[in-house]
């Protein structure tokens, strides 16, 4: 019968790993997906709900302050500003529609567009109770009157302007309600990932042991003992320790342990033949010794002739002393350079002043803008109520309406050309601003230049005291190439006595390489037990 197919070591750790990254990766998959339902809840909520709360609560604010602008009209008495009171609420009014009508596309339900068109209408009628009132206003000459029909028109106004507000606080209401819902189902998409996360994670754990366990007894069973076991015996065999004992009880013959001492028992025997050679080749060793250490006397003597061969550096000497010059003119050079980079840095300081006092003027100019743009105002709040009063004049009034228009004008214009000066000294100011940022880190650029010069200098100064020591030397090693070549032929004849030795040693190695001959390189074994 046969086995079966029985797999390898690597297969199964491959098999085991793919096995924990399949794990990983359902996790992994796992929390994707929720989380992206997550966020998806999380868009809805910013872009419906949030934006919906921000809206309703704008309209409501622009609804209030219609109202305020509606009771300051009737309780200002300068012409203009009641004028100006009826716009701001105008304005006021259609803010309030606005946000609204931007309100009602972020309800998913029916119910909720039906409660915005509501709202709506309520503040249509809210904006047509203060237009009727601020119509009369208008109508009957901008006067305070005693009438007490302007308190009654603006209370049945700040009446529906509340039907108005309640309306609008309803829709936050209902948006917050949504919100909330949205944030409960968020927390239990939250739990489920939690919990179903956490449990492929545990799975994934307990496989990961589970197969842990099985792979390291299966790599213990292959080596036949515990690894660190296994590592010390190769070191010791590594290191030539052969006496090493190794237990190979219960120990099956395909493990590396028992591979190891029938290695370890042939190496004995091998090594035990080879020490019988290892004697004739030390006597012949000792004979190479013996020329070896005449040959290191002659070779020592060649070494401390060598350190006088400075004799043919003569060229080199005079390149030296041309380097020495060379260093002395760069010094010099560069203390120039110190200097000019030290007038540079007090003319950067002169510009450093100049760029202060522009400022100054800026901000000067700044304020005569300000006051001309003032006057501008002032000017244009005149001409209106010179037109007002022109208006009420009638035909007699025409002409100074005409007049009145014509400054008004004037005044915008300048205003205009008061806003286009003012942009331009802020243009300078933010350029004088940066400029004088710039001249400071070119100040502070040029002082690490002058100190950058004077380390320089030093280091220079330094080049020029070792080429003349440099000079020294070289005169020094110039003295003793002279036995240099009596000395090399002394170490040619050595050279010939030691082949000659060698030749005697030649045979023992052949004889070492013969004991040796029995480790073999192919697919048979070293040896068989």
């Amino acid at each position: 019968m046969k086995k079966g197919v029985r797999l390898g070591l690597g297969v199964k750790l491959i098999l085991a790993f793919l096995l924990v990254a399949a794990m990983s990766a359902l996790t992994g998959a796992l929390g994707v997906y929720l989380l992206g339902q997550v966020n998806a809840l999380s868009v809805k909520m910013f872009n419906q709900e949030v934006a919906g709360v921000r809206h309703a609560s704008q309209a409501q604010a622009h609804m209030v302050a219609a109202g305020r602008a509606a009771a300051n009209a009737l309780l200002v008495a300068d012409k203009g500003a009641r004028i100006s009171q009826i716009y701001f609420m105008r304005d006021h009014l259609d803010g309030a529609i606005a946000e609204l009508e931007k309100l009602k596309p972020l309800f998913d339900n029916e119910e909720g567009r039906r409660a915005v068109d509501d709202v709506l209408a309520v503040t249509a009628r809210y904006a047509g109770a203060l237009e009727e009132y601020a119509r009369r206003l208008e109508t009957e000459g901008m006067q305070v009157s005693a009438d007490p029909g302007y308190l009654k028109l603006l209370a049945d106004a700040h009446l529906t302007g509340e039907q108005a507000e309640m309306g609008t606080i309803a829709l936050v209401l209902q948006k917050q309600n949504t919100s909330s819902s949205l944030a409960d189902e968020t927390t239990r998409i939250y739990d489920l990932a939690l919990t179903q996360m956490g449990a492929l994670s545990l799975m994934g754990a307990l496989i990961a042991i589970i197969l842990g366990t099985i792979l390291a007894r299966g790599l213990k069973r292959q080596l036949g003992a515990e690894p660190r076991d296994v590592v010390s015996v190769t070191h010791a065999v590594a290191k030539g320790d052969l006496s090493h004992t190794l237990s190979i009880r219960r120990v099956s013959k395909s493990s590396v342990l028992f591979a190891m001492h029938h290695m370890q028992t042939a190496l004995r025997n091998v090594v035990g033949r080879v020490h019988e050679s290892s004697d004739e080749v030390a006597a012949g060793a000792r004979h190479i010794a013996e020329g070896s250490i005449d040959l290191a006397q002659r070779t020592e003597q060649q070494a401390q002739s060598l350190l006088q061969t400075v004799a043919t550096m003569a060229a080199l000497a005079q390149t030296v002393d041309r380097n020495a010059e060379v260093a002395r003119d760069v010094a010099q050079k560069a203390m120039l350079a110190r200097e000019r980079a030290e007038n540079g840095g007090g003319a950067v300081e002169t510009l450093v002043n100049v760029m202060q006092r522009i400022d100054v003027s800026s901000k000067r100019v700044t304020e005569i803008v300000s006051l001309i743009d003032e006057l501008a105002f002032q000017t244009n709040i005149l001409a209106l109520n010179a037109a007002v009063e022109a208006a009420r004049a009638g035909q007699q009034g025409k002409g100074f309406a005409v007049v009145a228009g014509e400054v008004r004008n004037l005044a915008q214009r300048s205003a205009i050309a008061a806003q286009d000066i003012r942009n331009l000294v802020q243009e300078s100011t933010a350029a004088a601003d940066s400029g004088s940022k710039i001249v400071g880190q070119t100040r502070a650029m040029i002082t690490e230049v002058v100190d950058e010069v004077r380390q320089v200098s030093a280091l220079i100064h330094e080049i020029s005291n070792a080429t003349q020591s440099q000079k020294t030397g070289i005169q020094q090693v110039n003295d003793a190439v002279s036995s240099l070549s009596s000395v090399t032929q002394e170490n040619a004849v050595l050279v010939h006595n030691v082949a000659a030795r060698a030749d005697g040693l030649s045979g023992q190695a052949a004889a070492l390489l013969n004991v040796m001959s029995i480790f073999k390189l192919g697919e048979k074994p070293v040896l068989h037990g």
